[in-house]
């Protein structure tokens, strides 16, 4: 057992679960929006991920993909896996805004969309990653102390390798594994905000491609990020994400502009329609 890596794990929870907290009541704070808004986002997570996609898409990667050995199969299957799992969490989102905001009696605004977002993101993070982590933190804790060996004896089970080889990469968590797991959970942040409001464009223009570029980009991050880090590993990996975030930044602060340019043609027009 490591102390640097308890200590690292310590680490990645607190940023889990502290950083999108902090980001929500900063925001809370400086723009007035409403919590029902994020509560919307974690209820659009909570539906379409949490208690329906992500245990079907689980089962279908231990029966469907476990039997993919190849490269090229192995990336096929990452490909599609990403683009279903996308699909079907803008749709989620595209469903919110056209019943959930309507219904609480919200405009489709920037700064609405922001905070539906940041509801869906700080539930996946706080609740689904960061679970996740301490589990991971626990099961190091334990195997971290045993004798796996021992543990699990080499019988003519076939599973009995595989089983070996997982506890035993659980025993031999490094310290930078956590972390790594804490930055992408920090930039996953802007990712969500960014396909939030690229989903609610496709509302306010009435053009499909909004929705579109957002399933696109959503599963180009989930196949670019974990496809570069199993060949090349975290470090190349976590660069690129760190450039996509930057442009998931871009993203948001444009459509701002958009949004600030839109609302004031509105005003601008609004009186000559009275007189009209």
């Amino acid at each position: 057992m490591d102390t640097s890596t308890i200590l690292a794990f310590v680490v990645s929870l607190l940023l889990q679960v502290g950083f999108p907290l902090a980001v929500t009541l900063i925001y809370r704070r400086r723009t007035a929006t409403r919590w029902l808004l994020f509560a919307y986002g974690a209820i659009v997570f909570a539906v379409f991920q949490l208690f329906t996609w992500l245990p079907l898409s689980v089962y279908l990667d231990a029966v469907v993909g476990s039997r993919v050995h190849s490269e090229l199969g192995a990336f096929a299957w990452l490909l599609a896996l990403a683009l279903a799992t996308s699909l079907v969490e803008e749709s989620g989102r595209w469903l919110g805004y056209r019943h959930l905001l309507p219904r609480g009696g919200f405009e489709l605004t920037w700064r609405n969309g922001v905070m539906y977002g940041l509801g869906h993101a700080c539930l996946e993070t706080m609740l689904l990653i960061a679970g996740l982590t301490f589990v991971h933190l626990v099961a190091y804790l334990v195997f971290s102390r045993l004798d796996l060996h021992s543990l699990i004896p080499s019988t003519a089970t076939e599973a009995t390798p595989a089983v070996s080889e997982a506890l035993q990469a659980l025993a031999d968590t490094s310290w930078d594994q956590p972390l790594v797991v804490a930055l992408e959970r920090i930039l996953a942040l802007a990712h969500q905000v960014a396909w939030a409001l690229l989903v609610m464009q496709s509302h306010l223009s009435r053009q499909k491609r909004w929705f579109g570029f957002a399933v696109l980009y959503h599963s180009s991050v989930a196949v670019i990020v974990p496809g570069l880090a199993r060949l090349f590993g975290f470090a190349v990996a976590e660069g690129v994400n760190v450039v996509l975030a930057s442009l998931s930044l871009a993203i948001i602060l444009r459509l701002r502009e958009v949004s600030l340019a839109e609302a004031y043609v509105e005003t601008r027009t609004r009186p000559r329609r009275a007189l009209g």
